[in-house]
C-alpha cells in the first residue's frame, strides 16, 4: 500500500498536467511544452498534435509577421535542424577541402554571438540541401513565374530577416567592419546559389571596398582578425576574381598588391599552390584581354615592346608554378599514397595551367586557327577535368550544386570555346554539364548551353561549306553530345605531358570563316553593346527582355581580299 502511494507521488511530480497542452498529451499525462501549430512531444514522436481551437494574442501575432518565427519551436526546429546540415554537409562543399576551417570554425564561431549570420547560414544550409535555382535576371521571362517550396520560402524569409539585420547595424552605426566581411561573403553565396549573377556582382564589389577601406587599420586590430583579413577573406575575394573576369566582369586589382613577389620557388601545400595559380588565372586573362584590345584597335600585327617584356614575365612565372608544383607532388607522393582530394585538387590545377599555357602562347595573335596546334593541351583539360571531381564528390556520388572554390568550370568552358576537335569539345561540354551547376558567379549549365550553340553554329556551317567545296569527309559525326570514351581518358593522379596518349583524328574540319570569336551577351532592355543597333537584332521579332549573344567571326572577301570581322546575333533561350 505504501509502495503504491509513493509510486503515484512520484507519477504525479515529475508528469504534472498542462492545462493549455495539446489534446494528445493531456491524454497520455505527459507535460506539453505548448509549441504551436505542432509540439515537441508530439513531432518528435511521430505522434498527430491536436490543440483546442483557441487563439490567443501572441498567436495573431506570430501569424501576422513572418519574421518574429523564432518564438515558435517547431521554426526554431527547422532552424536547428538546417544548421546541422549545413555544418555537416554544406560547408565543406561550398568551400571546398582547403578551406573548410573558414566555412566550419570561423564562420560558426561568429554565428553565436551574430544574429544575422545565423540567418545567413541557416539561408545556405535550406538552398544548398534543396537547390531551386532562379536564373540570372539577365536570362529571366516575365511569363515564367517560379514557384517556390516551403523550404524556399523558410530560406527567403531568414534571408531578409538577416539581411535587415545588417541594414539596423549600419544605421546604428554599430556594424564591426569583420562581421560585415562575412555577411558579405555569405550574402555573395546566397545570390549566386539562386542564380542572381548581378546581384552576387554587386555584393562583391561593395566586399572590396570594404577590404581597402579595413587594409589601413590592419594595424590596429588583433593579430588573429589580421589574419583573417589576409589569409582567408581576401584569397577569397580574390578566387571570386577569376569568376567575375569570367562573365565579363572586371575584377578588382587593387587587392593584388605585391603579385610580382607571390609567387615563390617552392610550395609547402596544395593550398599555396592554388593561391598562386589563382594569382596568375586573373593576371593572364587581363593581359590577354589587353593584347586583344591592342590588336583589333590598331590594326597592328604585333604587339609592342612592352607587351613583350609583360608576356616574358608571365611566361617565366607560369613555368616556376609548375616546377614548383611537380616538387610539391614528388613530396606528397614519397610522403604517403595521395588521398582522393589531394589527386583531385591537382587535377584541378593542372586544368587551370594548361589553360593559362594556351593563353599565353595564343595571346599575341588574333588568329582562330592557332588553337589547332593546342589539341594535346586541350585533350590534357578534359582528362584532368574528369579526374578533378573526385575532390568535391559528395557521399552519395553527386557532385555540390555550389561552390566558392575553384572548380573544373572555366578550363573547360575554354576549351568548349577554343577546341575545334569535335569529340575533345563534346567532352569538355558534356564534364561542364555535371560539375557543380554553380561555381562563384559562374553558372556552369547556362554557359554548357552556350557553348553548345557556338559548337552547333559552327559545325553546321563548317558542313555547308565543305559539302559545297567537295571536301571529303573525315569522320561522322552521331551524336552532339558524344563523349570520348572512358578508356581513353587518362588515369593518372596527375602531369600528363602534352605528348603522351592517343591522339584523337579530326572528324570535321572547322574553316576560319565559321569560327566564332569573342561573344557578349545582352537584353536591349539593359542597353547594346558597342557598334550595336536594334536593327541588328530586329528580324528574330523577340522583346526587349530576350537575351542575345553577339559573336564575331572572320569573313572573306569574294576576290580574295583579307578577311574583316563581322559581328552576327543569335537569340539564346536557357
Amino acid at each position: 500500500m505504501s509502495i503504491r502511494s509513493d509510486n503515484s507521488k512520484r507519477r504525479s511530480r515529475v508528469l504534472p498536467r498542462s492545462k493549455l497542452g495539446c489534446r494528445t498529451c493531456k491524454i497520455r499525462r505527459v507535460k506539453c511544452g505548448e509549441e504551436k501549430p505542432s509540439c515537441v512531444r508530439c513531432t518528435s514522436t511521430g505522434r498527430k498534435c491536436d490543440f483546442e481551437d483557441t487563439q490567443s494574442s501572441s498567436t495573431i501575432s506570430v501569424v501576422t509577421n513572418p519574421l518574429s518565427l523564432s518564438p515558435n519551436t517547431n521554426t526554431v526546429w527547422r532552424e536547428r535542424r538546417a544548421f546541422a546540415y549545413y555544418f555537416e554537409c554544406a560547408a565543406s562543399s561550398i568551400g571546398g577541402g582547403l578551406d573548410v576551417d573558414f566555412w566550419r570554425t570561423v564562420v560558426p564561431q561568429v554565428c553565436r554571438y551574430e544574429p544575422a549570420v545565423w540567418d545567413a547560414i541557416i539561408t545556405i544550409s535550406a538552398l544548398f540541401e534543396r537547390p531551386q535555382q532562379c536564373q540570372d535576371p539577365v536570362l529571366q521571362r516575365h511569363d515564367n513565374p517560379v514557384s517556390l517550396t516551403k523550404n524556399h520560402q523558410d530560406a527567403l524569409g531568414w534571408y531578409s530577416r538577416s539581411v535587415s539585420a545588417v541594414r539596423q547595424h549600419i544605421e546604428q552605426g554599430s556594424v564591426d567592419a569583420f562581421v560585415g566581411l562575412i555577411s558579405c561573403v555569405l550574402f555573395i553565396c546566397i545570390e549566386a546559389i539562386q542564380g542572381n549573377a548581378e546581384g552576387a556582382m554587386q555584393l562583391y564589389r561593395q566586399g572590396v571596398q570594404l577590404i581597402i577601406a579595413l587594409r589601413p587599420q590592419i594595424t590596429s586590430v588583433a593579430a588573429g582578425k589580421a589574419s583573417l583579413l589576409e589569409d582567408t577573406i581576401v584569397p577569397i575575394f580574390i578566387r571570386l576574381g577569376t569568376f567575375a573576369l569570367a562573365v565579363g566582369q572586371t575584377p578588382v586589382t587593387a587587392l593584388l598588391r605585391d603579385t610580382e613577389h607571390a609567387l615563390t620557388q617552392q610550395f609547402d601545400s596544395l593550398k599555396s599552390a592554388r593561391e598562386a595559380i589563382v594569382l596568375l588565372a586573373i593576371e593572364i586573362p587581363l593581359f590577354e584581354a589587353a593584347c586583344t584590345k591592342h590588336l583589333l584597335q590598331d590594326h597592328a600585327p604585333h604587339i609592342p615592346e612592352e607587351f613583350n617584356t609583360r608576356l616574358i614575365s608571365l611566361v617565366v612565372k607560369l613555368r616556376n608554378w609548375r616546377t614548383a608544383f611537380d616538387m610539391l607532388m614528388a613530396v606528397l607522393c614519397t610522403k604517403d599514397i595521395l588521398s582522393l582530394q589531394q589527386i583531385g585538387i591537382s587535377a584541378l590545377l593542372l586544368s587551370f595551367h594548361e589553360m593559362l599555357y594556351v593563353m599565353l602562347e595564343t595571346c599575341t595573335s588574333l588568329s582562330v586557327m592557332q588553337f589547332d596546334a593546342y589539341l594535346p593541351n586541350f585533350q590534357n583539360i578534359v582528362e584532368q577535368s574528369a579526374i578533378a571531381p573526385k575532390a568535391s564528390v559528395r557521399s552519395d556520388g553527386t557532385q555540390p550544386p555550389f561552390t566558392f572554390d575553384l572548380n573544373i568550370g572555366l578550363p573547360l568552358w575554354f576549351t568548349s570555346l577554343r577546341c575545334r576537335e569535335p569529340r575533345t569539345r563534346r567532352a569538355a561540354l558534356a564534364l561542364l554539364r555535371q560539375a557543380p551547376s554553380v561555381q562563384g558567379f559562374f553558372q556552369c549549365s547556362m554557359w554548357a548551353t552556350v557553348g553548345q550553340i557556338i559548337m552547333e553554329l559552327e559545325e553546321s556551317r563548317a558542313m555547308a561549306i565543305n559539302a559545297a567545296h567537295h571536301i571529303p569527309k573525315f569522320g561522322i559525326l552521331h551524336s552532339t553530345e558524344g563523349l570520348i570514351p572512358s578508356s581513353e581518358l587518362a588515369t593518372r593522379s596527375y602531369s600528363v605531358p602534352a605528348d603522351v596518349g592517343p591522339t584523337i583524328p579530326t572528324a570535321l574540319f572547322i574553316p576560319e570563316e565559321v569560327r566564332i570569336g569573342p561573344i557578349t551577351a545582352f537584353r536591349p532592355m539593359d542597353g547594346f553593346p558597342p557598334g550595336t543597333t536594334e536593327s541588328d537584332i530586329a528580324k528574330w521579332n523577340r522583346g526587349p527582355d530576350q537575351v542575345f549573344m553577339r559573336y564575331s567571326r572572320n569573313e572573306r572577301g569574294l576576290t580574295g581580299d583579307p578577311c574583316q570581322i563581322v559581328y552576327e546575333y543569335v537569340p539564346v533561350d536557357i
